[in-house]
């Protein structure tokens, strides 16, 4: 369940995968005009709590035109805003990027008062004087620029870029006033000024010479470049890709895969509104997939013939998953939203992938799950940033484990019911967590709250033991025996698997409180020690490798994000649990390297391949690692032939693992240049 990352993902192993990821953005000084008049009801100091109010406003359509300068790396902007109020005087707080600056915002011919807020990237304007239309609407426009000069800093996600032949700008990049992300579906009318040229590709479906709907959604989201363009029929969908430097290859694999999830989620979740899907690459992103209605960006990196499958599918469910159903609160029920995404892509690749690939999917995202485990709860996991850590382990896949836990309690044939609903019920208004949970008691016939409460709203997960005796009985044999767990209030079916001289035998149960007794009948004699606690990981729980497995992938996480001093304290308490692992030792070499303690790192690639060769790919690499290190010490080419030579003995091509070894057997490794 470890070995999230293949080897190739660092400069050390092959120089062509380093990424290197550079945007430019300057910070602008974002204080609007003085602010006269002491009634104001604008902030009058950098309170983040003000900021995080209730929207007073509720917008029904944007109007935007858009300028894109790439020669002067600049994009200038005018949004008309049509909004109503929901309070009278009310202050609207918009969501504007602190690398733009606004220039003018008029009501008519008011010029209110505003101001913008570099910390937390919001436009404050006191609508008070602004006086509303006679369908209580009031037009709010805006004029406002960004420069893009400078470079920003690639451990943050870049979610907005210009650059000389190509720019994207994301929704959730806050390019244009927007009332809170995903809180506010609106209609959208949008016109594009590019170099000539470009393409622009846009959300928005086409309308004339822009872009408009009058559907309200979370629009927002604009592709430019000097792209090429290929569609393909696949499915019932009509797959539209476009290019800058990814290699052709890699378009119909992409476009298949992409069609056979889009008619999978259809076929689940109901359809989308448009047939027609985009997939546009991203150059020089340093994210691996963003998404937007009917459109997916994907770095290019990310275009290639060998399409990673479950990632597809877990940003491809995001169509549905907010896009198309959206929660009450974007705080306590954004596990409903996010988790499900993650837990539609575990429903499609055991439907998809071998039996093999879906568990190890599966392990995956067990593993993501409990990185912050403890930390706090799945639901104020909810309120940190959406690219945190954080977020990711314990509303993402915390929450799609959730879902896989709330399908093994309430049996295939009751969950299936569950989903058919709730996508009916809430298809046209957002989900509560209260709300779902009262339609699972309802279609499962018993009260489902403790289940919610136990997994939702607190913490900590069961470490699960059994002891058991085995008794021959007239009809075979039975089992009797205790489970033990470490929560006090804990309450969840769990499988057992018992090993026979035939085929496995699954049994259900019910396991309540620190102890509980069970027993059960099997037809066949159990093989010694072959009865076996969750083997299909049907729950989430704590076991000594799960815990190996867990520091390992923080330390990953560190170290793609250069915290190489982090990712080796993660890596050791790894080892501390599991000196054997030998996949703890191959990463911490990784790490050691990277922080330039290569005497280190080729010990530690020693001891990886003196570990337990799990999994099988880092024998491979390894010696060609230590290969590439006697290579850069220099006067060591013969030690670094050998390692070669070694890689190619192996057989094992994994990651291109061959190619690489022959490669370096014929010329030294020499390492890339930092940028």
């Amino acid at each position: 369940m470890g070995g999230h990352r293949s080897p190739l993902q660092h400069r050390f192993r092959v120089n062509t995968m380093k990424n290197t990821f550079v945007s430019v953005v300057i910070l602008l000084a974002l204080a609007a005009p003085a602010l006269a008049q002491p009634q104001s009801q604008l902030r009058a100091n950098n309170n983040p709590a003000a900021a995080s109010l209730p929207s007073q406003i509720d917008v029904d359509s944007y109007k935007l035109d858009i300028t894109v300068i790439p020669d002067e790396r600049k994009v200038e902007g005018k949004a008309d805003i049509t909004l109503r109020q929901l309070e009278r005087n009310a202050v609207a707080t918009f969501d504007l990027d602190k690398h733009f600056k606004v220039t003018k915002l008029t009501i008519g011919d008011v010029s209110p008062r505003f101001r913008q807020f570099e910390y937390d990237s919001t436009l404050e304007v006191d609508l008070g004087n602004g006086a509303a239309a006679a369908d209580g609407t009031t037009i709010l426009h805006v004029e406002y620029y960004g420069l893009f000069d400078t470079k920003d800093d690639p451990r943050n996600p870049v979610l907005n870029h210009l650059a000389s032949d190509s720019a994207y700008f994301l929704y959730e990049g806050k390019w244009y006033p927007t009332n809170g992300l995903y809180k506010d579906k609106a209609a959208m009318e949008l016109a594009v000024h590019a170099p000539a040229g470009w393409t622009v590709v846009a959300d928005v479906p086409p309308s004339g010479s822009g872009f408009a709907s009058n559907v309200p959604s979370y629009w927002g989201t604009l592709a430019l470049g000097k792209y090429s363009a290929m569609t393909v029929k696949s499915g019932d969908n009509e797959i539209t890709i476009y290019t800058l430097k990814a290699s052709s290859q890699s378009i119909l694999p992409l476009a298949v895969a992409a069609g056979k999830i889009l008619d999978f989620y259809g076929s689940k979740f109901g359809p989308l509104t448009s047939k027609q899907f985009h997939i546009i690459e991203a150059a020089d992103a340093n994210w691996t997939s963003r998404w937007s209605m009917g459109s997916l960006l994907l770095p290019t990196s990310q275009f290639r013939a060998e399409v990673d499958v479950p990632a597809l599918a877990r940003t491809i469910a995001r169509q549905w998953f907010p896009l198309k159903m959206s929660v009450a609160d974007p705080v306590n029920d954004a596990w409903l939203s996010d988790g499900m995404s993650v837990f539609a892509s575990l429903l499609y690749g055991e439907k998809n992938l071998s039996p093999a690939e879906f568990d190890d999917q599966v392990g995956k995202v067990l593993v993501k799950a409990l990185a912050y485990e403890g930390s706090m709860t799945m639901r104020q996991a909810g309120g940190t940033d959406k690219d945190s850590l954080e977020y990711h382990s314990l509303v993402e896949n915390k929450g799609a484990y959730v879902f896989r836990m709330l399908q093994w309690l309430m049996g295939e044939e009751k969950f299936d019911t569950l989903l058919a609903r709730f996508v009916d019920q809430f298809k046209d208004k957002p989900v509560s967590a209260s709300a779902f949970t009262k339609l699972a008691s309802d279609v499962y016939g018993e009260d489902l709250a403790y289940f919610f409460d136990q997994w939702v709203n607190s913490s900590g997960v069961p470490q699960l033991d059994a002891s058991y005796q085995v008794l021959r009985v007239s009809k075979g044999y039975n089992i009797v025996g205790q489970i033990k767990q470490d929560l006090d209030l804990f309450r969840m079916p769990v499988e057992l698997v018992v090993q026979t001289d035939d085929e496995p035998e699954y049994k259900r149960v019910d396991v309540v409180g620190p102890k509980s007794d069970f027993s059960v009948n099997v037809a066949r004699k159990p093989k010694p020690g072959g009865i076996l606690i969750d083997p299909r990981k049907k729950i989430l729980r704590m076991s000594q490798d799960i815990r190996v497995a867990v520091f390992i992938n923080r330390g990953e996480e560190s170290a793609a994000e250069m915290r190489y001093n982090d990712a080796v304290d993660s890596y050791q308490q790894a080892l501390e649990i599991d000196g054997n692992s030998s996949l703890a030792s191959f990463r911490m070499a990784e790490a050691r390297f990277e922080s330039g303690d290569i005497n280190t790192a080729v010990q530690l690639f020693r001891d990886a391949l003196n570990g337990d060769l799990k999994p099988k790919w880092l024998e491979v690499w390894a010696h060609i690692n230590i290969g590439k290190i006697y290579d850069l010490r220099g006067g060591q080419r013969d030690r670094a032939v050998q390692e070669y030579q070694k890689a190619i003995n192996t057989g094992d091509d994994s990651y291109g693992a061959q190619a690489a070894a022959k490669e370096y057997l014929m010329t030294p490794f020499r390492q890339a240049p930092a940028n």
